[in-house]
């Protein structure tokens, strides 16, 4: 749902935000939100971006349009020459492009595994690797990795997706020292089940199990998990770094 920019007050006005997986869902709600804060947006996904920047220009807010395979380092290259040359810098980066396998372990093969991880953990390595040059030596910055909730418990499916989450949220801990003195937090967001179509691909007795472990019995909708983005992107998340937020309804693992 959007708000108003009254109601939200326009703080990041002059900043530039790049958001991978801008094309629907999460990313959407992300980039539409930033831009209804005052940042120019830079979106990147491998799908259509028209509908996002749709919403971005009803806003008002500068926004450009990045085809972009996180997966590839040449394309990732080109993408950050043209945002250099276009914004001159980058002041939040949001890693939420991601890819899902629902196969159990005995289908897993090797090919899967790696086409899951060189999205969801190489390519967000890529892109920090990419564009934080273009964050640093500015003084502030905000670096926000999407991983997700299901780390924190066994599954029979979607073992390289929350194994390479996992790994998403050991790089964004490892490079919150590298980036403090410049300024730069680093954080995860860890969503539970979320209305996208990445969440169709989940057998529904899985996602009618993990329902029923959450405090609010319901599956999060993108704007619930874009709200943490924009806590951690204020002013005055500057003292929280390398830490990992459950966005999860309270969901309870284990029980």
């Amino acid at each position: 749902m959007m708000m108003s920019e009254s109601a939200i007050g326009r703080v990041h006005t002059g900043r530039v935000a790049l958001v991978t997986g801008a094309a629907r869902g999460i990313g959407q709600a992300i980039a539409v939100g930033l831009a209804q804060r005052g940042a120019a947006i830079v979106l990147a996904d491998i799908g259509d971006l028209a509908e996002t920047s749709e919403l971005i220009s009803r806003i008002g807010s500068p926004a450009t349009a990045l085809t972009l395979d996180i997966s590839d380092p040449a394309a990732i290259d080109e993408a950050k020459a043209r945002v250099a040359a276009e914004r001159g810098h980058v002041d939040i980066l949001v890693n939420n492009a991601g890819l899902v396998e629902a196969v159990t372990w005995d289908e897993l093969d090797l090919e899967r595994w790696q086409r899951v991880l060189s999205v969801n953990l190489t390519g967000t390595m890529l892109m920090c690797k990419a564009f934080l040059p273009l964050m640093r030596g500015r003084g502030w910055g905000r670096v926000i990795n999407i991983a997700s909730a299901t780390v924190a418990s066994g599954s029979l499916v979607s073992i390289a997706y929350r194994s390479s989450k996992m790994g998403v949220i050991g790089l964004t801990r490892a490079l919150s020292s590298t980036l403090g003195p410049d300024g730069i937090t680093i954080n995860a967001v860890l969503p539970s089940l979320t209305r996208t179509a990445m969440a169709e691909k989940i057998p529904e007795s899985v996602a009618a199990t993990s329902l029923a472990r959450q405090a609010i019995h319901r599956m999060a909708e993108p704007d619930d998990i874009a709200g943490v983005v924009f806590m951690l992107a204020a002013d005055e998340a500057g003292w929280v770094t390398g830490q990992s937020i459950m966005a999860s309804g309270g969901h309870a693992f284990g029980l």
